[in-house]
């Protein structure tokens, strides 16, 4: 059996108006048609569903027991044309992702506030993870994109740069500091710093840097979490060496970020997806809210 939406909403209009003319007039089709309609659902079901004279059209019991079915069948078909079409246009829908604790922190809240402001339906699932479980917790999970600092390529994965961050001396705002246009990865080694772990992705990367130039980075203290070092120098125990876009202004008002040269590193925030994967209509929305913000932001 092969019942048609079309044949159902001929089936209830009959049955409403009482009338194969009147429910082809609503419906938009001629009345053979609609008589067609019903005689190919009655075949179908195996019942008859109407008695009719040359005056009028009256259901017959298996009718009264098949309408309340049937509109059920296409309120669901509605409901559901309704969802598919809330989906494509990003109307509802569900946003599932990795993110890096440092992209986390201080690049997505802006970019969370800004989507929610135009998709308010929309839900969201962040995971935030260490650096090094980004490219894992992808793979993994049934998150569609992933946020964050990566080196190098991985199999099966696209990666697109969305901003970039120089690393840079972060301090409080005092006269003498924020009158400074730079340091130098020297002068810097003269102050109390604060830096990331030797296993963290950011130190090793300056630890490679600085090794190329015959220097080394011997810094006051180590710490494991972006957010600790900021603390820390926010309580003046030293100047923090991170990218620049690590630094939420909105958290830390009373830290400011002084490039670091001699020599510069840079730092990219990237954007990573499984290769042959389609991301949802949801999912495209957050990341062309988030290249926009990202954007604006480095800008």
């Amino acid at each position: 059996m092969n019942v048609t939406l079309r044949q159902l909403r001929t089936f209830t209009g009959v049955y409403r108006t009482r009338s194969i003319t009147r429910a082809a007039r609503e419906l938009g089709i001629t009345q053979s048609a609609a008589s067609l309609l019903i005689q190919q659902l009655e075949s179908q079901l195996g019942v008859k569903l109407f008695d009719r004279s040359t005056r009028s059209v009256q259901p017959t019991l298996a009718a009264h027991e098949a309408f309340h079915a049937a509109e059920r069948m296409l309120s669901d078909a509605l409901g559901l044309s309704r969802r598919m079409r809330d989906l494509a246009q990003a109307r509802a829908g569900r946003v599932a992702f990795v993110a890096s604790a440092g992209a986390a922190s201080a690049l997505l809240p802006l970019v969370l506030a800004t989507f929610r402001a135009t998709h308010p339906d929309i839900e969201i699932d962040m995971r935030d993870v260490a650096a090094d479980d980004l490219v894992p917790r992808l793979i993994a999970t049934d998150a569609e994109f992933a946020i964050g600092s990566v080196e190098g390529e991985f199999a099966e994965m696209t990666i697109e740069t969305l901003t970039r961050g120089r690393l840079s001396a972060i301090g409080r705002r005092t006269t003498e500091f924020a009158a400074r246009r730079s340091l130098t990865w020297d002068e810097l080694a003269q102050l109390p710093t604060i830096a990331m772990r030797r296993e963290t992705r950011i130190r090793m990367q300056i630890d490679q840097a600085l090794g190329a130039q015959g220097k080394r980075l011997s810094p006051t203290y180590e710490v494991t979490l972006i957010n600790t070092a900021l603390a820390m120098t926010a309580q003046g125990l030293g100047l923090a060496i991170l990218p620049a876009t690590m630094l939420p202004a909105d958290q830390f008002p009373n830290l400011i970020a002084k490039p670091l040269v001699r020599p510069a590193i840079t730092r990219p925030v990237s954007l990573l997806q499984r290769q042959g994967r389609t991301l949802s209509p949801a999912a495209q929305a957050f990341v062309a809210t988030a290249r926009a913000v990202l954007t604006e932001r480095s800008g």
